[in-house]
C-alpha cells in the first residue's frame, strides 16, 4: 500500500494483476460465450501492456520501483472479494444510507453511530481515503492495517437483529433483503476477520 501511494502508476498494475493467467480470478471465472475467450486472451496481456508502456513512458520512475514490480503484481493476484451489485445495498444496511446520502459523508471514522436510527454506522465497503490514478475513473481507495480491525471488530457484533432494527426505522420489508445474508453480507463479515487476523490493510476499488 505504501508503494503504490508513493508512486500511483503501480495502481493501475495492482488492479489488472488479477488477470493474469495463474490468478484466483481465472481458476474461478467460467467462460460462457465466444466473447468471453476472446476477452480472456485480451485480458492476460494487460500486465505486460501496462509495464511496457510504463517503462517506455516514465522511464525514470520505472527504474527507481522495478524490484517492488514482482511484489505488487503478487498481492495484485491475491483472492479478493467481488460484491458485484450488491454493494450499495450492502452500504446501507451497515450505515444505514445510501450512498449518494451526503450525511454518509459527514465523518471519515470508519465506525461510528448513526444519529438518525442510533445503530452502528459501520464504512466497510466505502473508504474515505484514496489514491488517485490515471488509469481509472474513481480513486484506488483504502483502508489501514488498524481501520481493517477496528471495521472487523465492528461487523463481528453487527448482528441480525441489528438489521433489523435498521429496517424496521426505516419501513421496509426484511425480506427484500434477506438474499444479501448469506451471498455478501456473511461473505463480507469473514473477508475482513481474515484480513484482520492477517494484519492485512485494504483496498477497495469500483468500477
Amino acid at each position: 500500500m505504501e508503494k503504490i501511494k508513493k508512486h500511483p502508476d503501480l495502481a493501475g498494475l495492482f488492479l489488472d494483476a488479477k488477470y493474469l493467467e495463474d490468478s484466483l480470478f481465472w481458476q474461478e471465472f467460467t467462460i460462457m460465450e465466444r466473447d468471453e475467450i476472446d476477452w480472456f486472451h485480451e485480458a492476460i496481456n494487460f500486465v505486460q501492456e501496462r509495464l511496457d508502456k510504463f517503462q517506455k513512458d516514465k522511464t525514470e520512475e520505472f527504474e527507481k520501483i522495478k524490484y517492488d514490480i514482482p511484489l505488487i503484481i503478487n498481492e495484485g493476484k491475491s483472492e479478493y472479494l467481488d460484491l458485484d451489485k450488491m454493494w450499495q445495498p450492502i452500504i446501507f444496511l451497515l450505515t444505514g444510507y445510501d450512498f449518494y446520502d451526503q450525511a454518509l459523508y459527514l465523518s471519515k471514522l470508519v465506525v461510528s453511530q448513526n444519529p438518525e436510527d442510533n445503530l452502528p454506522l459501520i464504512r466497510a465497503v466505502i473508504g474515505s481515503n484514496g489514491i488517485e490514478h490515471d488509469e481509472r475513473d474513481y480513486p484506488l481507495l483504502y483502508f489501514s492495517d488498524d481501520e481493517v480491525k477496528k471495521i472487523a471488530n465492528a461487523l463481528s457484533s453487527f448482528s441480525i437483529e441489528t438489521i433489523r432494527k435498521r429496517l424496521q426505522f426505516r419501513g421496509l420489508e426484511e425480506d427484500s433483503y434477506h438474499h444479501l445474508y448469506e451471498y455478501a453480507y456473511n461473505p463480507l463479515v469473514r473477508y475482513y476477520q481474515d484480513a484482520a487476523e492477517k494484519g492485512n490493510a485494504m483496498f477497495l476499488h469500483f468500477g
